[in-house]
C-alpha cells in the first residue's frame, strides 16, 4: 500500500511540474519571429561614381562613390559574372573607395554595391 501511494505522489508531482512548465512557455510574450526579409529593406542611393584606371590602362584599380546615407560596411563588385566583392573604405562622410585588385577593364560591366549598418 505504501508503495502505491508513493507512485501516485510521484505522478502527481510530475504532472504539476509539466503543467507549470507548459503554462510558463505559453505565457512567454518575448517571442519575436525571425527570418530572412522580415523587415523592409530600404537601400542606399549611389552617386558620383568614379573609376580609377591602373598604370596598365586595361585594368581598373579602384572605384569610388558617394552614398546618400551613412553605412557601417560597404562592398562593391564591377563584374556581373563574378561573385567577388571588394572591401571598401570610408574616406570621409558618405564617400567610399573600393580597391578592385586590378580588375580587367573589359570585365567591368556593372557596379553592384552592398551596404549595411549605419
Amino acid at each position: 500500500m505504501y508503495r502505491l501511494v508513493r507512485i501516485q505522489l510521484l505522478v502527481l508531482i510530475a504532472a504539476v511540474f509539466f503543467y507549470a512548465t507548459y503554462a510558463f512557455a505559453s505565457s512567454n510574450s518575448n517571442f519575436r519571429p525571425g527570418g530572412e526579409g522580415l523587415n523592409t529593406i530600404s537601400g542606399w542611393a549611389v552617386s558620383n561614381v568614379n573609376y580609377r584606371l591602373a598604370s596598365d590602362s586595361g585594368k581598373v584599380s579602384a572605384v569610388e562613390f558617394d552614398l546618400d546615407n551613412p553605412a557601417g560596411m560597404v562592398k562593391a563588385s564591377i563584374n556581373s559574372s563574378s561573385n567577388a566583392y571588394f572591401n571598401c573604405t570610408n574616406t570621409g562622410g558618405t564617400h567610399w573607395l573600393c580597391n578592385t585588385d586590378q580588375e580587367s577593364l573589359s570585365n567591368a560591366d556593372e557596379l553592384k554595391v552592398i551596404a549595411a549598418g549605419g
